[in-house]
């Protein structure tokens, strides 16, 4: 199978289409430029949602970024979630809100928490040599390679997706 390849040009226009319909329906996305060093360039979403957390509903904070990975050549997905006193929810607890019941180090190898190579602080990070692989099977067939990238791993972390950004 081919490797797939994206350049920094093609995520860009795939991140402004995305937006677009983000803000057609009222998603909630926001897309920060950096016109000096455009690879640095990126979408975030931040909401709010209760989460199962042990058996308590608790109100977290959830942000989301898709952001360019050089090494790669993909675009790569990083998030984090605050309980709303602030603390961090653990890799563990991520795991266990997956709508995908995944072993622990099935998990581990596909999500890490690692320093964000944008902002400098610990972010889950899904490991990009993943997103090669996967993206690679459908960049012939994508209308949006960031749809389809989100699309392949809403279940894992609990993004809604609505269907809008696939017509």
């Amino acid at each position: 199978m081919d490797e797939f390849g994206l350049t920094v040009e093609e995520f860009i226009n795939a991140i402004k289409d995305f937006k677009n319909v983000s803000d057609q329906i009222n998603d909630g996305w926001r897309f920060y430029e950096n016109e000096n060093e455009i690879h640095k360039s990126y979408l975030k979403k931040e909401s709010f949602t209760n989460f199962d957390l042990q058996g308590e509903i608790t109100l977290c904070k959830v942000e989301y970024n898709i952001f360019y990975n050089i090494s790669y050549a993909v675009p790569s997905f990083s998030f984090n979630v605050w309980r709303s006193n602030g603390t961090l929810l653990t890799l563990e607890e991520i795991r266990q809100l997956s709508f995908i019941h995944i072993k622990r180090e099935d998990f581990y190898s596909v999500i890490t928490q690692n320093e964000h190579p944008l902002f400098g602080r610990p972010y889950f990070i899904m490991h990009p040599c993943h997103t090669a692989k996967l993206l690679a099977q459908f960049k012939l067939n994508s209308r949006n390679i960031i749809v389809t990238f989100l699309s392949l791993i809403t279940p894992l972390l609990k993004l809604e997706l609505p269907l809008e950004y696939g017509l």
